[in-house]
């Protein structure tokens, strides 16, 4: 096994590797809405909170002992943003590790197609998160489940999954308890939508999956960033606590603009929720939406598209076009993290994504990132996040159901 000073000298050669920029490269690739949000890597204390105006004072009037007996202060609140975790790790065997004794180059080479992939999956698990609720759901079954497949009820959501990844399965999507057992999946069908996995006989005591379960990754359950459908609920939020805040005293302002544009063609909808997002006094600056969505959109716009840009001064390299709504222009882009049937109209300067560091980044414990492995013959090197998604602004957002 590799000796306490060759440890330190594979450190220093990870170190000097795995700069910020580098983990960022492999972070942000494909995923445009996690690498164009804002960031603030000093989310530190238990929360933080996130001042909310959603009324501002009220002492107007023509006469003035009016105005001076109702004057009242503005509303304003403080969503007291909390994180939550995310952790991955890449096992490096013991067998590269002796072929790589004392050379630091040697050992680069053997060890990070591992931790690549290991940064990017934890990368991926965060987009994803962006674009969700909070309760860790990452797709659904339909009512095709045999005892080692199941189809999602979402095609598209194929793209959340990974052959080797570990299933839990939930009847409800938060409040109750997640069915015991798990599953490895082990061949994907990424046209159809089709996992198909070990033993779906193993869970809940023998009783299996049902139809539109919800599925998680493991551990995932209730512990995912609170993403823009959190933030922007498809419907009004009620009086539940939201980071500490009742949403339920102004459902627009705390709780975001909801647009149902499934009876419309996909320009009006897009444009109907533009507007409302301007009639609150919002500056939308982006639209998010799926792949397909965004060629539905192109075929729609035709020869009205205004500008095609292909972003390649970007890390995700992502492409997008120019919309001009009644509040201004929007940059339109595809990303393949944002579900089908919904876009986000967003005015970014409303988002942060906070956390402890960088939102992604190897883990140094004790200042070391090479550890040895207590139980195996080999050593790992961990990643973490923590992080979550806060908003200052919720009624200058809105989310878009879109026509089928």
């Amino acid at each position: 096994m590799a000796t306490a000073t060759t440890l330190t000298s594979w450190d220093a050669a990870l170190k000097q590797y795995y700069r910020n920029k580098a983990v960022d490269d492999l972070v942000y690739k494909s995923h445009p809405l996690f690498e164009l949000l804002p960031k603030d890597p000093k989310f530190r204390g238990r929360n933080m909170p996130i001042p909310i105006l959603y009324g501002r004072g009220q002492g107007v009037s023509a006469n003035f002992a009016n105005a001076q007996s109702y004057a009242t202060a503005s509303k304003i609140d403080d969503f007291l943003l909390t994180r939550v975790s995310k952790y991955g790790v890449a096992t490096i065997s013991g067998e590269a590790v002796a072929a790589s004794e004392g050379d630091r180059y040697s050992f680069l080479s053997a060890s990070t197609t591992e931790i690549d992939n290991i940064i990017k999956s934890v990368g991926a698990s965060v987009s994803t998160s962006l674009y969700r609720d909070g309760s860790g759901a990452i797709g659904q079954c339909n009512a095709s489940v045999s005892s080692t497949s199941l189809v999602l009820k979402t095609t598209n959501d194929v793209v959340n999954f990974e052959v080797g990844m570990e299933l839990q399965f939930c009847a409800t999507k938060t409040g109750s308890s997640v069915k015991s057992g798990s599953v490895t999946i082990t061949a994907i069908n990424r046209n159809s939508g089709t996992l198909t996995v070990d033993a779906l006989s193993a869970i809940d005591g023998g009783s299996g999956v049902a139809a539109d379960d919800y599925i998680y990754q493991y551990g995932d359950y209730d512990g995912a960033i609170s993403g823009l459908a959190a933030w922007l609920p498809s419907s009004a939020p009620g009086a539940t606590s939201f980071f500490g805040v009742d949403r339920s005293v102004d459902t627009t302002r705390l709780g975001g603009q909801r647009y149902d544009g499934s009876s419309d063609t996909i320009i009006e909808a897009l444009i109907e929720g533009m507007a409302l997002v301007g009639r609150e006094g919002g500056s939308p600056s982006h639209i998010f939406l799926s792949f397909a969505e965004f060629v539905k959109l192109e075929k729609a716009l035709g020869a009205q598209i205004k500008r095609e840009v292909q972003r390649k001064d970007s890390i995700s390299g992502y492409a997008s076009l120019e919309m001009i709504g009644p509040s201004g222009s929007c940059e339109v882009i595809p990303d393949k993290d944002c579900p089908n049937s919904v876009a986000y109209i967003l005015q970014m300067d409303t988002w942060t994504l906070a956390s402890i560091g960088e939102v992604v980044q190897l883990t140094q414990l004790d200042g070391n990132r090479v550890l040895r492995q207590a139980s195996d013959d080999g050593i790992e090197v961990r990643v973490h996040s923590y992080a979550n998604l806060g908003c200052g602004g919720p009624g200058w957002n809105c989310r878009v159901t879109l026509p089928s």
